[in-house]
């Protein structure tokens, strides 16, 4: 890995960004506006959500437009699956591509797979030409530290949102993961890493917390995204259309003896890493839109103790078995991804599909759970800086 300490050492470089609202406060500015002060700024490449995090999960971004001194700007999260790739001209003109943007520390963030397709493109783009750009990551804070929860992803489930081998709580910064995409996909694409507290701060204060897209309001939402996030894949809001996406959950049919039974099997889950409050909310657009949601806010206490991907695994595995006439996985369109249900793309890993469908115990889970963990941190060692 190599590092740079100063960017002024690239100052008049042609350069294009992957970037968005989250990279702020740099000279008191959005980053690309300081680094067009630096390099020869030609191009800002857009991720899912826009610039300024101003679209909704899976709406395309085409109709953006933005106006800033004749650059270009090259939205990668279009109509198309293929939108997802970065154009070869984007890439062939410049010296420097900057990857500056916030990760929330989960695999199905969108944001660092779009670098890793950006990366691919530059390794194919070295292996025919000779010549590729140099890829400069300006490294941030991961939000919810280094602890990694989940299993790796298995090939047959690869998606825009989820890399093969890599956990569903990476506990990696941008740095480290793309690092670790050049090294174990041999990209041997020429990566520098400007390191934490050189742009970005050592560590994140939720007074300066940016969104680096709409629902992910705070960094509490972080904390719990890396299993609520699998409710995408259910017929349960996930809180989209309130102020606590992830953190506020639910569906109308959550009523009767069953939720009772359901309230008291959670409070023997995790017992005192959080609680569950008890409410109804109504989501002014997305599932259930103008309709009374019976659900919970999930509230952790213990962030170093509490496994939201466990939790989430567990209440659905508990909803299954209490609401086998209302609760349900969606069928259709995720993620340009039709092939396979939207669970089975975020669980990425048959043996956790296997215990949501009641084939293997509380007990055979946790011990694998510890088991792969285990094996991801001997995995990243050399990319944890």
């Amino acid at each position: 890995m190599k590092f740079l300490k100063n960017i002024n050492k690239l100052s008049g470089c042609k350069a294009a960004i992957l970037t968005n609202q989250s990279a702020f406060g740099f000279r008191g500015k959005y980053h690309f506006q300081t680094y067009s002060e630096i390099f020869d700024l030609k191009t800002i490449i857009l991720p899912e959500h826009g610039l300024f995090a101003e679209l909704q999960d899976q709406v395309s971004g085409d109709e953006l437009q933005y106006l800033f001194g004749g650059m270009q700007i090259v939205n990668l999260y279009g109509k198309e699956e293929k939108s997802l790739i970065p154009p070869r001209d984007t890439l062939t003109n410049v010296d420097v591509v900057i990857v500056d943007i916030k990760d929330v520390g989960s695999r199905y963030y969108t944001f660092l797979t779009t670098a890793y397709y950006i990366l691919g493109e530059i390794s194919r783009l070295k292996k025919e030409t000779g010549k590729a750009p140099l890829l400069l990551v300006v490294d941030s804070p991961n939000p919810i530290g280094k602890k990694v929860e989940g299993t790796a992803l298995q090939k047959e489930f690869e998606s825009f949102v989820g890399v093969p081998s890599v956990l569903h709580r990476h506990g990696l910064t941008p740095g480290g993961l793309l690092s670790y995409y050049n090294e174990t996909f041999q990209f041997k694409v020429d990566v520098v890493v400007v390191p934490v507290g050189v742009i970005h701060p050592k560590s994140l204060s939720h007074l300066e917390w940016v969104p680096p897209s709409p629902n992910i309001p705070t960094q509490n939402t972080c904390l719990v995204y890396p299993g609520m996030c699998l409710l995408e894949g259910t017929n349960l809001s996930e809180g989209r259309g309130t102020t606590k996406p992830f953190e506020t959950f639910g569906a109308p049919y959550l009523l009767g003896k069953p939720k009772e039974e359901l309230d008291k099997r959670m409070l023997s889950h995790q017992p005192g890493t959080y609680l569950l409050r008890n409410l109804r909310f109504l989501p002014t657009f997305h599932k259930y839109a103008g309709s009374i949601c019976e659900g919970y806010q999930l509230m952790v206490l213990k962030p170093k103790q509490f496994h939201s991907l466990y939790f989430v695994l567990f209440f659905l595995k508990q909803l299954a078995e209490l609401f086998p006439k209302d609760f349900e996985y969606l069928k259709g369109v995720y993620e340009f991804r039709s092939d396979r249900p939207a669970i089975e793309l975020l669980t990425g890993d048959p043996i956790l599909l296997d215990y949501l469908n009641g084939k293997l115990s509380d007990s055979d889970l946790e011990i694998y759970l510890k088991e792969s963990e285990k094996r991801w941190v001997q995995t990243i060692k050399a990319f944890r800086y």
